[in-house]
């Protein structure tokens, strides 16, 4: 008999990562193309994906967020925007939203799975308190950071200018790499205990 989901999911490093945000082609797909890329660099196999609650499905990039992230050396080819949907959910092992809006709606979907749903930034605040700890300490710890705090929602740069492209992704890039940097720290005392 195997372990339960949420026993198994603190013996393995997450392997898929679900960006969400509203339209899914500026915010969630600069972070899911981030992770991908630092994921790369580590050498790590996750799976970065992303999707939007009111997206319209096989949308491009916003053509900003794609010079942006090229500008940065990350690959912005080949996106097409997809709407949100419960299996994304379901499937993912930790989801990341923009807002806390977005975290909101992605608990609505999917109920059952709202322990596994954070925003970014409260996400990485929660990595940097735990110093190591794994996914079920993570999840188990979110009372540590102010789930209601306004700080933990990156604004929307649609409809603006290239500069507020550039500040989301400042915004978002040290806080996947802490992600990143996680992910990799886990990977490896796996390793160490086998």
């Amino acid at each position: 008999m195997s372990a339960p989901a949420d026993q198994a999911a603190s013996a393995t490093v997450p392997g898929s990562i679900l960006f969400v945000c509203t339209g899914n082609i500026c915010r969630s797909p600069i972070g899911e193309r981030i992770l991908r890329g630092m994921a790369q660099q580590f050498g790590m196999s996750v799976s970065s994906s992303s999707a939007g609650v009111g997206a319209m499905n096989g949308h491009a990039m916003h053509p900003y967020a794609a010079e942006v992230l090229d500008e940065h050396g990350y690959d912005a080819s080949e996106f097409e925007s997809r709407y949100l949907r419960p299996p994304m959910l379901q499937n993912a092992d930790v989801v990341l939203c923009l807002t806390r809006k977005h975290r909101a709606a992605a608990q609505q979907l999917v109920p059952v799975r709202w322990k596994r749903i954070f925003t970014v930034t409260e996400f990485a605040e929660l990595v940097e308190l735990g110093a190591g700890a794994g996914l079920d300490e993570i999840v188990a710890s979110r009372s540590r950071v102010d789930t209601n705090s306004a700080h933990l929602d990156i604004l929307d740069p649609m409809g603006r200018p290239k500069d507020d492209f550039e500040r989301v992704f400042g915004e978002i890039e040290p806080k996947v790499a802490v992600v990143v940097d996680w992910l990799a720290q886990s990977a490896e005392k796996i390793r160490e205990t086998k």
